[in-house]
């Protein structure tokens, strides 16, 4: 499952075939539009949790299924182009496993403190951020980030100019990953 995870985020940064996972259906009209909106905006409709920092370790301890997790800025350009992702991917996948949310700025950015303290208690390095959990017998597992190099940041902020070949290879490793 690790493995996969790893695959999920080096073909997010290295991938730029596309593939006809679904792509075809989605307007990339309607994509830019909504990544103008706040991230909150854009992941209503989606079967995603909010979770607080407070309360993050209460909330991802005791799950059944695998579990994403989202640490964004409202309004910040990268936070709302993989919010976009997250909301046409999230459906799709809920019933196999758990999608959640985390703001942790309004705007821009976490200041300084804020940022030291994600790296800290979650090993969050930027914002965006995405942790994936395994619950491998019943004990949820954090999918280690330190694998990532500096020059791999690309996944975290998809161009619009890449985003359906970017959807594509989240569904096509997603899709993998769940048939283990």
């Amino acid at each position: 499952m690790f493995n996969a995870c790893l695959r999920i985020l080096l073909v997010l940064s290295l991938s730029f075939s596309t593939a006809a996972f679904g792509s075809s259906k989605i307007k990339m009209k309607d994509v830019k539009a909504l990544a103008r909106e706040p991230v909150t905006r854009i992941l209503a409709p989606a079967p995603i949790e909010e979770f607080s920092i407070d309360s993050y370790w209460q909330s991802v301890h005791g799950r059944n299924k695998p579990l994403v997790v989202f640490f964004y800025s409202n309004r910040h350009n990268p936070s709302q182009r993989v919010a976009t992702l997250i909301r046409y991917i999230a459906p799709d996948y809920a019933d196999k496993m758990a999608f959640a949310r985390v703001q942790v700025a309004d705007k821009g950015v976490p200041d300084k403190m804020l940022a030291e303290q994600l790296n800290k208690s979650f090993s969050l390095d930027s914002t965006p951020g995405i942790l994936f959990y395994d619950n491998v017998n019943s004990t949820m597992v954090l999918e280690d980030e330190d694998y990532i190099d500096a020059d791999f940041k690309e996944f975290r902020t998809p161009s619009m100019l890449l985003w359906k070949t970017y959807y594509s290879a989240v569904r096509k490793e997603l899709d993998a990953l769940l048939a283990d």
